[in-house]
This record gives C-alpha cells, structure tokens and sequence, in this order.
C-alpha cells in the first residue's frame, strides 16, 4: 500500500507540476502574443508614417517644379503682353504717319514729289501689315499662354489640396 500512496502522491504532484507548468507556460504565450501584436503595430505604424512623409516630400518638390513651371509661362506671358502694347504703340504712330504722308502727297504740286511721298506710305504700309501679322501671331500666342498658365495654376492647386488631405 505504501507504494500505491507513494505513487498517487507522485501522480499527484506530478499533476500539480504539470498543471502549474501549463499555466505559466499559457500565460508566457499570452504574454507573447501581445508583444507581438505591440510590436507590428509599432512596425505598421513606423511604416505608415515614413511612407506618409515620403509622399509629403514627394508633393511639395512637385508643387515646387509646377510652380516654377507656372512661373516661367506668367515670365513669358508678360513679356508677350508687352510685345503686343509695343507693338500697338507703333501700328498708332504708322497710322499717325499715314496721316502726315497723305497731307503732305496732297499738298504737293509735282508727280515726282508725289511718287516719293507715295513710296515712303507704301513703305508704312507694308510696315503695318507685318506689324498686324506679328500682332495676330503674338494674339494666339497670348491665349496659348494663358490657357497654359490657367493649367500650370490649377495642377498647383491640386496638388496643394493633396498635401492639405495628407497633412
């Protein structure tokens, strides 16, 4: 009997160490699952955020190269614009000269004098009609541009409403 006690006190113990084992060995997997689960939200999130600055950089150098590209097309614009008063100015001053030159064809009493004054109109004349050349040439020019810059303008607001979503 003895033996049997000894065994059942050996079982029971056994049992006791096994159970105990088992339950510090569950509490260890739990305890692991948690450090796990932390630390791939810490990954995830780590990640999320470099990927988020990353796109953030990304957008500000495009805003930054649109911008410049804008930039350059409102340069060329403006000096297109000038281009085009300047040469307004002249077609006015051209018109003001023909006045001058006819006055003067009419006043003279000579053919010769008469031809010379009619070469220098034909000269202003030829003159203003590639002037009205150059001018609706610049004029398309003008509303290339514009449109170009109207769309230069708008990728760079687009792409700041980006960075706003982002930020």
């Amino acid at each position: 009997m003895l033996p049997w006690i000894a065994g059942a006190i050996v079982v029971g113990v056994g049992a006791y160490l096994l159970d105990s084992a088992e339950s510090e060995n569950s509490s260890a997997r739990k305890e692991y699952k948690r450090e796990r689960k932390r630390s791939v939200a810490s990954v995830e999130s780590s990640f999320e955020e470099a990927e988020r600055k990353d796109n953030l950089d990304k957008l500000f150098k495009i805003k930054r190269a649109k911008r410049e590209v804008a930039d350059g097309i409102y340069n060329e614009l403006k000096s297109y614009q000038e281009n085009f008063s300047d040469i307004n100015l002249q077609l006015k001053n051209s018109k003001e000269m023909l006045s001058v030159l006819f006055l003067e064809k009419k006043s003279l009493a000579t053919q010769k004098e008469k031809r010379a004054v009619q070469e220098n109109i034909n000269i202003v004349l030829d003159s203003r009609k590639e002037l009205f050349k150059i001018k609706d040439e610049l004029h398309l020019s003008i509303k290339s541009l514009k449109a170009r810059l109207k769309e230069a303008n708008q990728e760079t607001k687009d792409i700041q409403e980006q960075i706003n979503q982002i930020v």
